[in-house]
């Protein structure tokens, strides 16, 4: 009979979730790269170009903080979170508490889903999107929330 040790069963259990969490939030990284490539398309080349790096590029497959930030503005653009939301996820993110990363990608997916419920997901077509890959370069992702993000971690 192997011994069983508090500490050993608590190791196994956490690698299990760290693993678990990184594939939900890998997967919630894809989407969102996914759907902000088809939104700079035709529309801002930089960005565009940034978006394919983690959507099909050398990036894919890679977390960094500007792809959540990109998603919270664009849920706060359509009311889904106000600035004091925003800031309380960015300090989350800023944890060395791993469990709080877990809690800001389910937030982030649950607001998401509830946006694609409601509004659909992005495409030319979509009347709820139209003005949105104009204004994109402006109040979703511009040059200064990219630099602060980036910046973290």
């Amino acid at each position: 009979m192997i011994a069983s040790y508090p500490g050993t069963q608590l190791g196994i259990y956490s690698k299990v979730k760290f693993m678990r969490d990184t594939k939900d939030m890998l997967k919630l990284v894809a989407a969102i790269a996914e759907e902000h490539y088809n939104i700079t398309d035709g529309a801002d080349n930089n960005l565009n170009y940034l978006w394919y790096m983690y959507h099909k590029g050398s990036k894919k497959d890679e977390f960094r903080p500007f792809v959540y930030m990109a998603e919270l503005m664009l849920l706060k653009k359509y009311n889904y979170l106000n600035d004091a939301e925003i800031r309380n996820i960015i300090s989350m993110m800023k944890s060395d508490d791993g469990d709080n990363l877990a809690i800001v990608t389910l937030s982030i997916q649950n607001l998401r889903d509830l946006r694609i419920k409601e509004h659909g997901i992005y495409s030319k077509e979509n009347e709820a999107y139209k003005d949105l890959n104009y204004t994109y370069a402006f109040e979703i992702l511009n040059h200064h929330v990219f630099m602060q993000t980036m910046a973290e971690k």
